[in-house]
This record gives structure tokens, C-alpha cells and sequence, in this order.
């Protein structure tokens, strides 16, 4: 019965104990910014990345425009092309994409006349694949303000993939990795009245 009062009065000085440090803990602004930094932190990290993803895929996008409108600018600028010459124009593609990646670069190059009737055909298109992606003298598609009677068309068409850096499936959920790049652009012919492939 003796231990009783010495049992208690531990007890006591333990809870005494214990609820100056809870109140102290409670008072104490010390970690706030450290556990304030750990829940922003992430979210943080996340926008940066896709900011920097966002920047990266505008610019190859930019590059795109820029590498298919300069293909035809050059090809309108002709009297008579070969496949040599419109070969030399996926070297321009590529140059104007550095520093970035030109995988799966297609380029597809169209000549269309377009009639009194305002009937446009192809007159003839070559493409990097090695094939002709339109026929001669099938119906081709220009845009109703590019239609003018007895005019001479260059169509240029080009794609090019573009991989995704922060690729991560699992956090994303995604399984896009992998984004195809396109533009089309018409230019007028510079001289003459037509634009002769003599091998195409």
C-alpha cells in the first residue's frame, strides 16, 4: 500500500509532462515551412515538367509550320523539278528542325493546276516514302481562297513524330508517348504558268 502514492504521483508527473510538451508541440512554428515545402513541392515538380513538355512540343510544332511552308516556297519558286530536287528538299526539313529530333519525317509535294472551270487536278506529287501519294489528273482539295482560275498550285504536306521526354505511364495515366506533328501549306507558283517534275 505504500507504492500506492509514489505509483500516482509518477502517473501524474508523466501526464504533467506530456501535456507541457503536447503544448509546446502545438505551439511550436518551427517545421511549418518544412512540411508547407513537402505538399508544394510535388505539385511544383509537375507543373515545371509540363511546362517544359508544353515549350518543347510548341517549338517542334513551330519547326513544322516553318519546314513545311518553306518546302513549297522553294518548289514555287521553280520552272522544272526532279526527284533529286525535291529529295534535297527533306535536307531543308531536317536542317530547320535542329536541334530537335526529325523522326518519321514525311514530306508529300503536290503540283495542281487549276482549270478556267475552276476545276483543280494534280498535276503530279512525289512524296520521301517513294511513292505517289495522288494520282495524275485526280480531283485535288485547295482552299476556297487559294481558288482562282488558271493558276498553279504547291501543295506541301509534312509530318514528323514527336516523343514526349516526361513520358511517365503510370503517373500520367497515358499511354501517349508518341505525338504526330502536321501541317499543309498552298503557294502560288513565282514564274511562269506551271511547275514541270520531268521524273516524277
Amino acid at each position: 500500500m505504500s507504492q500506492l502514492p509514489t505509483t500516482a504521483i509518477r502517473l501524474l508527473s508523466a501526464a504533467t509532462v506530456l501535456r507541457r510538451r503536447l503544448g509546446e508541440l502545438c505551439h511550436d512554428r518551427a517545421g511549418v515551412g518544412g512540411v508547407e515545402f513537402a505538399l508544394i513541392a510535388p505539385m511544383l515538380l509537375v507543373l515545371y515538367l509540363g511546362a517544359f513538355e508544353l515549350t518543347m512540343g510548341l517549338s517542334v510544332a513551330k519547326k513544322t509550320s516553318l519546314a513545311s511552308s518553306t518546302v513549297a516556297d522553294l518548289v514555287a519558286r521553280q520552272e522544272k523539278v526532279t526527284k533529286a530536287d525535291l529529295t534535297a528538299m527533306s535536307h531543308v526539313a531536317e536542317a530547320i528542325f535542329v536541334p530537335y529530333a526529325s523522326d518519321n519525317l514525311l514530306i508529300k509535294v503536290s503540283a495542281i493546276r487549276i482549270d478556267d472551270s475552276m476545276a483543280a487536278k494534280v498535276a503530279w506529287s512525289w512524296s520521301t516514302a517513294g511513292d505517289t501519294p495522288y494520282p495524275a489528273n485526280s480531283v485535288a482539295t485547295v482552299p476556297a481562297g487559294m481558288l482562282v482560275a488558271n493558276t498553279f498550285l504547291i501543295r506541301s504536306e509534312l509530318s514528323v513524330s514527336h516523343k514526349l521526354l516526361m513520358y511517365l505511364p503510370n503517373f500520367s495515366g497515358t499511354e501517349v508517348r508518341d505525338l504526330t506533328l502536321a501541317r499543309e501549306f498552298y503557294f502560288r507558283q513565282r514564274v511562269g504558268d506551271g511547275i514541270v517534275c520531268t521524273d516524277c
